[in-house]
């Protein structure tokens, strides 16, 4: 293969992730009305390892071993056991607005941590297209009528928390996945974040009402296990064998601009400017990162 399709390929499975991640903040939705989001949280980790262990165990794909065994084992704890805790935790103490608006600057956090931990090089471009793509998150999530509340404080320096940990997580993990099988590394990075959320959420899972969910319920729950969880973060440990992490990140900008074409198709909500120009702007922002002039093969 070559690095051009190479290059397209990843760029495929981003945009892949973005999807599945933005069809997943209307369906997540669903479910923590039915389940206690600690419970929830514990049942899609480990639920995950069970699948990804079953996948790689049939499939014969190689897991790390030795030090970068334990390494993603390191990861793990940013990128699943304490993303996902430090959003539960912050979500309940804030609003979903505040949230969506610190987490959409993940990218910003990977580019600082790789450039910082010397993975990377900010030059122009780079720059530019992060600049590009908060713009348009921003203008998106309404951030001029943000208002700033004490009582939210608490909330939103958890939620701060957890898109530094997931941006380190990006930025460190794309270390050790050239050298190895992006499905035999995701199952050892969820056998270690099963197991810490487990510690923070099991007493809540066994006395969670599974029973008495309904179809559409569990339907619901085996999207996000299977597509917003297993297929993203196995899709993303693929991109970053095969490049660097502020592409990967970057794409993160897609995520609130695809959850809000999905509520104006799905829940029948009105086009507004302000998608309008998110969308231009995420668009531009890609575009920088993508078009002529960038060596399709970047990886580090």
């Amino acid at each position: 293969m070559t690095a051009v399709q190479r290059h397209r390929q990843v760029g495929a499975a981003l945009v892949a992730v973005q999807l599945l991640f933005g069809i997943n903040y209307l369906v997540s939705k669903a479910v923590v009305d039915v389940l206690d989001p600690a419970a929830w949280a514990t049942l899609r980790a480990v639920s995950a390892l069970v699948i990804l262990a079953g996948i790689t165990a049939v499939g014969r794909h190689r897991v790390p071993r030795g030090r970068d065994f334990w390494y993603l084992g390191g990861c793990a704890l940013l990128g699943v056991t304490l993303n996902q805790i430090l959003f539960l935790e912050g979500l309940s103490r804030t609003t979903p607005a505040h949230a969506s608006l610190i987490c959409s600057q993940i990218p910003l956090f990977t580019l600082t941590a790789a450039v910082l931990l010397g993975r990377e090089v900010l030059d122009r471009r780079k720059a530019a297209a992060l600049l590009a793509g908060m713009i348009g998150v921003l203008v998106l999530l309404e951030v001029d009528r943000l208002r700033l509340d004490a009582q939210y404080l608490a909330g939103d320096l958890l939620v701060l928390a957890n898109a530094v940990a997931y941006g380190l997580y990006v930025a460190l993990s794309g270390r050790v996945m050239a050298r190895h099988d992006p499905l035999g590394a995701t199952s050892v990075v969820f056998l270690f974040g099963a197991a810490g959320i487990a510690l923070y959420g099991a007493d809540d899972l066994l006395r969670a009402p599974l029973a008495g969910l309904a179809t559409a319920d569990w339907v619901r729950i085996a999207y996000v296990v299977l597509g917003a969880t297993v297929a993203t973060y196995a899709l993303n440990l693929f991109a970053l064998k095969h490049t660097q992490a502020s592409r990967v990140a970057l794409y993160i900008f897609l995520q609130p601009v695809v959850a809000t074409v999905l509520s104006v198709i799905i829940l029948d909500e009105r086009v507004t400017w302000r998608l309008v120009v998110a969308g231009a702007m995420v668009l531009a922002s890609l575009l920088l990162r993508e078009g002529p002039g960038r060596k399709p093969k970047d990886a580090t």
